[in-house]
């Protein structure tokens, strides 16, 4: 047998490996490993696990779904290792999101406080606390896990292919903002807004590692400093929280019935952190500014 033989019996068609590195490959294939798994489980999860107490339950099966589906599309389709998804060097990552996205949030509530758009009422107990730690984290993790697979490991990584990585980071970002127009006290508005906020600055962490631990990681910080510590609507959700307190004044500043990521003040520091994680990402070669991969 010659060299090679058996390794050339064994490869895809030319065809084949034409269709697979085109733009409606790409997209066919994540649809088929990745999309349709998550909406059998979407559906599947409704039907058999109904009961609202058990969202965080759901969540998960959904976020394991996702995790199998990306990491077989990687592995069967694009025939390489998801480096993304690697444990080694998560730590640092995660802790890294943890401190970002808690200490970001924490100087919105800051500053809000200090304009009187925000007043503390009350401090819960340290049960209290522990008992949102139960409740919430599983619930937020869960939530920002599922996200920033679809948004950032999919959505942006796969626009970036066909647009770079500019485009594919304002495509994505805004397509996040209007995926949340369901929420209470979303308007068309909002949703371009929040894009621009949180689309943006989550798209960014992910570019700058091309790994999903610390955008997760500050998705999740982001979220759970401000509803489960602060008391204040993620996105117009309510939950458990351990502070207690109101935000009052003009829906421009405050945020109104959607909460503080509707508030200008919000609006401009994560853009100004964004701003940061870009110019880190660029330093490092990360963004790729045409098409061609």
């Amino acid at each position: 047998m010659r060299p090679g033989a058996a390794a050339s019996a064994s490869s895809p068609a030319p065809w084949v490996q034409r269709f697979g590195a085109s733009t409606a490959g790409t997209w066919l294939a994540a649809l088929l490993f990745i999309a349709l798994p998550f909406i059998a489980a979407n559906i599947f999860t409704k039907l058999f696990i109904p009961d609202p107490g058990l969202r965080e339950w759901r969540n998960l099966i959904k976020a394991l779904v996702l995790v199998a589906g990306y990491w077989a599309y990687v592995r069967y389709w694009e025939r390489r290792p998801a480096r993304e998804l690697s444990a080694f060097g998560a730590g640092p990552e995660l802790l890294a999101g943890l401190l970002l996205g808690g200490l970001l949030f924490s100087c919105v509530v800051a500053i809000l406080t200090a304009v009187g758009a925000y007043s503390l009422e009350a401090v819960g107990t340290p049960g209290d606390l522990g008992a949102v730690l139960v409740s919430m984290v599983p619930k937020i993790a869960a939530g920002a896990l599922i996200e920033e697979l679809l948004f950032r490991l999919v959505l942006l990584r796969l626009l970036e292919r066909s647009f770079g990585a500019a485009w594919a980071l304002a495509m994505s970002s805004l397509l996040f903002g209007l995926a949340h127009l369901g929420n209470a006290g979303a308007t068309p508005l909002i949703g371009v807004l929040l894009g621009l906020e949180l689309g943006l600055l989550f798209g960014a962490a992910y570019l700058l590692t091309r790994r999903i631990w610390l955008c997760t990681a500050l998705h999740f910080a982001w979220n759970f400093v401000q509803g489960a510590v602060f008391s204040i609507a993620v996105s117009g959700h309510s939950g458990e929280s351990w502070l207690h307190g109101t935000l009052s004044g003009p829906a421009w500043l405050s945020g109104g019935a959607f909460g503080a990521e509707g508030s200008v003040v919000a609006i401009v520091l994560c853009l100004a952190m964004t701003g940061v994680l870009l110019t880190l990402a660029h330093r490092r070669g990360r963004l790729i500014p045409t098409a061609a991969q």
